[in-house]
């Protein structure tokens, strides 16, 4: 494998975004991936895809991607009023723009996965791509969901979609960053890596959270951002509810 990047769960934060975008400059990666999410929650969703598409190689699709296009209807209250803003924002009129339809299409043509050597990417999990969530308390309450999720893949996974980074490995564990000294060196077993969240962490580390990946290698990074100036932009937006403002200081 290349020296590459990947990121995750932007949720139109433009703040984490800039600022993630920055450091992995500084650590000359060749390479960015996303694993979807672009939109959602924070208040900038045109410039988190305009960055997107100028920087990232590949996007994957998001469960709230894919809501921009088919509908919320399966998202709790908040999600939903947050999408179906986004909708009104960026769903293209009659008379729209190149770069308001050019936007549509890059959210309407994501991939649900990709294949990168020897690791699979998806958003959610290898089983359900876009919408399935493997949280770290699944080892614990339902060991059958990670065997059978560990049968549908073969060496590395990487997914979002919690926005809890860490590491699972197939003997029923899970370890988060800082229990593996903030890197995870693949042995060839198989292993899912949650590569966290730039837009909004909940794993209680407020910081914009991603991997870089060489030669089998996953260094999880974390990066301070301006989160008091998102939170003004959406304490003053009357379209998204201010918990999504909230949570970002305590990343929960």
């Amino acid at each position: 494998m290349s020296r590459f990047a990947i990121i995750s769960d932007l949720h139109s934060n433009i703040e984490a975004l800039t600022a993630v975008l920055a450091r992995l400059s500084r650590e000359k990666v060749d390479r960015i991936l996303c694993l979807g999410d672009v939109v959602g929650y924070g208040p900038d969703p045109e410039r988190c895809i305009d960055l997107v598409v100028e920087n990232c190689e590949l996007t994957i699709c998001g469960n709230h991607d894919e809501a921009l296009m088919r509908g919320a209807h399966d998202f709790n209250p908040v999600a939903r009023q947050v999408i179906e803003y986004n909708r009104r924002m960026l769903k293209p009129g009659f008379i729209a723009g190149a770069a308001k339809r050019a936007r549509w299409r890059f959210i309407e043509n994501l991939p649900v996965s990709h294949r990168e050597g020897d690791a699979l990417l998806v958003h959610g999990s290898p089983r359900d791509p876009v919408h399935e969530y493997i949280m770290k308390t699944d080892v614990i309450f339902i060991p059958d969901k990670i065997r059978d999720v560990f049968a549908h893949f073969e060496g590395l996974c990487f997914v979002g979609h919690t926005h809890f980074p860490g590491v699972f490995t197939e003997d029923l564990r899970f370890r988060d960053p800082s229990q593996l000294d903030y890197h995870y060196e693949w042995d060839g077993e198989k292993a899912i890596v949650n590569v966290g969240s730039v837009g909004q962490p909940r794993d209680g580390d407020p910081r914009a959270s991603c991997v870089i990946v060489e030669d089998g290698l996953v260094r999880f990074l974390r990066t301070d951002y301006d989160i008091a100036m998102v939170q003004k932009k959406i304490y003053e937006n009357p379209n998204i509810p201010d918990l999504c403002a909230a949570r970002l200081e305590i990343g929960k």
